[in-house]
């Protein structure tokens, strides 16, 4: 956070104690303290946006941690609506923080900051502020005079998972307007953030998500011939049957769910008609099928960050069943068929969480 904070000293040199401490109530705490009701969001939006002078800025800004600001004076409300901008300010919000206490950490760092000299503020102008902010039980501020007179700030707070995926919130922007919806597919490895990411969309657009892990074979299907298929670990016959089928007539449907616990098919899944449907999974580019799509998306990251994923989200005893098993039958169905090069939109996601 020091490191951050100088950029921001940098990039800003009439920056006050005020406006650091705005820095650090944002990365911290997030924007929920600034949401009014949806519609209210929406028509501040909009307000603003008309209003913004456009200068080309940077079109995000690190908060660190798990936020970053969106300038409106470089946001293109073509390439994305300005009531996705608000849904994605909504999301945001409803974010946990990081506390309190973490936000104590960052004023300790920064008294030490001042103290040292290695900021340009006043020890008594800082000891004055703090002392106010503290009495009134570290509230959310508004930027200084000094700083909105010569930087005239216009952004939202956004979570970082937004600046991240961000290509794929323009594209399902675009589904939208031009088609009122599409059917999309989210493939890549095990590990990669597949299913975090139909369920970020799915809090953002009006959608729908299918699973691909609903679809593997049953005990009585792994035969050694069939395990030996690209793919063949999908029950893509059932698959076909229950969702293709139904997704391309455009209706609500109902699939059967397969329960790893036993290995066999166990309870229905009920799919709306949805603007967006999403079907997320390895296997969703399958040949096959891959021409459904009006969008498709993979996603990639590094085999250790992967492992890392794995292994915190499933334990040591699944995470040797995904390397010594399901990730090499995973390989050989992406190298076989090439399924990166058929994808829409490819997106490395090793640093996103």
């Amino acid at each position: 956070m020091r490191q951050l904070l100088l950029e921001h000293l940098e990039r800003y040199p009439l920056m006050q104690p005020q406006d650091c401490v705005k820095l650090f109530y944002q990365s911290r705490m997030g924007c929920g303290h600034f949401l009014s009701g949806p519609s209210q969001v929406q028509a501040r939006l909009q307000k603003e946006y008309q209003t913004c002078p456009h200068t080309g800025q940077l079109l995000f800004e690190s908060l660190g941690h798990d936020y970053c600001r969106l300038h409106l004076s470089a946001f293109d409300a073509s390439e994305l609506s300005l009531e996705t901008l608000g849904n994605l300010f909504v999301y945001s919000s409803q974010q946990p923080s990081a506390g309190e206490n973490a936000l104590k950490e960052d004023l300790l760092m920064f008294d030490t900051m001042v103290r040292s000299k290695e900021v340009p503020f006043a020890l008594s102008h800082w000891e004055s502020f703090l002392s106010q902010y503290q009495s009134a039980g570290f509230p959310a501020i508004s930027h200084s005079d000094t700083y909105r007179q010569a930087y005239h700030p216009s952004y939202r707070v956004l979570h970082r998972i937004c600046r991240d995926y961000w290509p794929v919130l323009a594209a399902v922007d675009q589904l939208m307007r031009k088609k009122g919806g599409g059917i999309i597919a989210i493939d890549g490895g095990s590990g990669t953030g597949k299913s975090r990411l139909a369920s970020f969309l799915s809090a953002i657009f009006p959608a729908v998500v299918i699973h691909m892990d609903d679809f593997f074979l049953q005990g009585f299907q792994r035969t050694p011939q069939r395990l030996s298929e690209p793919g063949g670990n999908l029950d893509y016959e059932r698959f076909a049957d229950q969702v293709v089928c139904p997704l391309r007539a455009g209706k609500p449907f109902s699939y059967e769910i397969f329960d790893c616990t036993c290995g066999k098919l166990s309870g229905v899944r009920a799919v709306d008609d949805s603007p967006i449907r999403i079907v997320e999974g390895v296997y969703s580019l399958h040949p096959q099928w891959n021409s459904l799509f009006d969008l498709k998306i993979f996603l990639s990251a590094d085999l250790p960050v992967r492992l890392g994923r794995i292994e915190k989200r499933s334990g040591q005893f699944l995470l040797q069943k995904f390397q010594e098993e399901w990730i090499p039958k995973e390989d050989l169905y992406f190298d076989t068929f090439s399924i990166p090069d058929q994808a829409d939109i490819v997106v490395d996601t090793g640093t996103f969480f």
